[in-house]
């Protein structure tokens, strides 16, 4: 009989254990799709209210025409302590055919969850890179199929051009971070 009780406490424990897991999931993707659904709807109070308050000054690298997401996708939620990484899905260019990979960080600020931007913004430059590197790959393959050199050579344009950006965007970071830490060092 206490065996059977041991048993039965057991398995309640992991089915507990397993709903509060799964909650904590459900809310940190929701937090996520709140933040990119607010960029997208170029609502950044609303991203501001979502996001940590020490990594609310890159919101304006997000608000910039630089990242023009037309749309998102939101899928595998990983949680360690108090961070969340959210795998997440842009959709950029004109058509919004341009897919840039990034990790949505969120941090349990008290019992919400925020999405801290800055570490937001630094795996999407790497995904942007990457997500570059696969356009021009696939126009390579698609331009020995017989695509004309006039599409070849605006494929290429558009490439520097997100490449530049990019760069851009990422000495940008890289100052607003320099800039954050002298702040700090003064403080001190």
């Amino acid at each position: 009989m206490k065996v059977k009780a041991l048993l039965l406490v057991s398995f309640l424990s992991i089915f507990l254990a397993g709903c509060i897991f799964s909650s904590e999931s459900q809310n940190a993707v929701a937090v996520a799709n709140q933040f990119w659904q607010a960029v997208q709807d170029k609502n950044m109070e609303k991203a501001k209210e979502l996001a940590t308050w020490d990594s609310t000054q890159y919101l304006k690298f997000i608000e910039s025409d630089k990242l023009q997401a037309q749309r998102f996708e939101t899928g595998e939620v990983k949680i360690v302590d108090q961070n969340a990484e959210v795998a997440t899905m842009l959709y950029g260019g004109t058509a919004g055919d341009v897919k840039i990979p990034v990790r949505t960080i969120l941090v349990r600020v008290e019992n919400d969850w925020r999405v801290d931007v800055q570490k937001t913004m630094g795996s999407m430059v790497s995904g942007a890179m990457g997500a570059v590197v696969n356009e021009l790959n696939t126009f390579m393959h698609e331009s020995l199929k017989g695509v004309d050199q006039a599409l070849s050579k605006g494929i290429g344009e558009l490439g520097k051009s997100l490449d530049q950006g990019l760069k851009q965007l990422q000495k940008d970071l890289k100052e607003q971070e320099m800039q954050q830490q002298d702040k700090s060092d003064q403080a001190i």
